[in-house]
């Protein structure tokens, strides 16, 4: 927003006998004006858009929630240690690595050389390959059993998976101050002869706020196409409790957005994309009562690449400091960036143009003014926004 005056003369006020006091309420309103544009323009400043500098096209991304991102600040690989308060997004190709973290406001950056393998491992051996495994306190979660009876493809080549492996840590018994390995309880979910588990990465969220955490995956029918499953402990056992409906036919793909309080109600709801390769149609689903409810719908998104291994694709955070997130997505060519208010609907707030189409890996750091957000192009650039 922009202020032209019409006159270059300088303002006078009126002199007396109109008195010092209108003089000084007038001086007020002068001064006050300017503010005001100022204050205008900085609500309708326009987001900068600034490219990272990296010696490598990126080729695969984790975002702050991911295993990867999160043991990440153990790692002894490392050159340099990292915070360990601090949420990280992982980068990396074939020429090297980059953990990028907010420090006082400003983005710095860890490397690792090129040509070495990744610092950490992200799944255990028995898990299909190519998946990742996901954790929080004593739960552990992955998927194995590959599956080749679908063949979608929707990731490449890694195969889908017929099971959700649930490993859960027990306490000790008694105190002893001998070395002693934690005991483990193992839980087994099947997706049935009828279906497979069509996904990288289950995510964990405590949904019902009962302190523990229920499971979200893929769950694709080999005749109906894909439905969001979701999996959590009742009586002690592992069944998966709650689904969307399918998509309708065989490959047919949903990807998971995010979740978060998007309405401020202290409930969280579930963001998600049906058929982000075809019609893109973003979803909004509460969870109360045991049951999956569908609370908005608004087509135009996607938040994958059809073939790629990249999951991390939208996020979702706080932009205005009214601690309710926005929910920041790539629009459906791909070439900008929505950000969304869910509250009360899918309200589109803006969009940020990109210098090359989005796809390989979106994510946030920071929240109100410090938010910072990092987005990996198809062309393996890094771009930071601040909005």
């Amino acid at each position: 927003m922009s202020f032209k005056a019409r006159h270059r003369r300088p303002l006078t006020l009126p002199s007396p006998p109109w008195g010092e006091g209108f003089r000084a309420r007038a001086l007020g309103v002068l001064l006050a004006v300017p503010l005001a544009l100022a204050l205008c323009a900085q609500a309708d400043a326009e987001p900068t858009v600034s490219l990272l500098p990296l010696p490598f096209a990126v080729e695969e991304f984790r975002a702050p929630a991911s295993y990867f991102a999160r043991t990440l600040t153990t790692s002894p690989a490392l050159p340099e240690k990292l915070p360990a308060d601090r949420a990280v997004v992982a980068v990396w190709g074939a020429g090297g690595g980059a953990a990028l973290y907010l420090e006082e406001g400003e983005l710095r950056q860890v490397r690792w050389p090129a040509g070495e393998e990744p610092p950490l491992r992200e799944a255990p051996r028995n898990a299909v390959p190519g998946t990742r495994m996901q954790s929080e306190g004593p739960l552990t979660v992955f998927l194995s059993a590959p599956r080749g009876d679908y063949r979608h493809g929707v990731f490449g080549r890694v195969d889908d998976a017929g099971r959700l492996i649930i490993s859960e840590k027990q306490p000790l018994a008694g105190v002893s101050t001998d070395v002693r390995a934690v005991p483990t309880k193992t839980g087994i979910v099947e997706a049935g002869a009828d279906a497979v588990f069509e996904d990288l990465e289950p995510r964990l969220a405590d949904l019902d706020r009962d302190g523990t955490p229920e499971i979200l995956v893929v769950k694709s029918y080999l005749a109906k196409g894909s439905a969001l499953a979701v999996v959590g402990r009742r009586d002690g056992v592992w069944a998966i409790v709650a689904e969307t409906p399918p998509a309708g036919e065989p490959h047919r793909w949903l990807a998971p957005a995010a979740v978060g309080d998007f309405s401020g109600d202290g409930k969280l709801a579930i963001a998600l994309v049906r058929t982000p390769h075809v019609q893109g149609v973003l979803q909004l689903w509460g969870f109360e009562g045991g049951k999956l409810s569908l609370r908005h719908e608004a087509a135009g998104y996607a938040n994958h690449v059809f073939g790629a291994s990249t999951i991390d694709n939208a996020a979702a955070v706080d932009l205005d400091g009214d601690g309710r997130p926005e929910l920041v997505i790539p629009t459906q060519d791909r070439k900008s960036l929505a950000v969304l208010s869910l509250r009360n609907g899918i309200r589109e707030l803006r969009r940020i143009g990109l210098p090359a189409p989005a796809g390989r890996g979106l994510a946030a750091l920071g929240a109100g003014k410090d938010a910072h957000i990092i987005a990996a192009l198809e062309d393996g650039r890094v771009v930071v926004i601040r909005p």
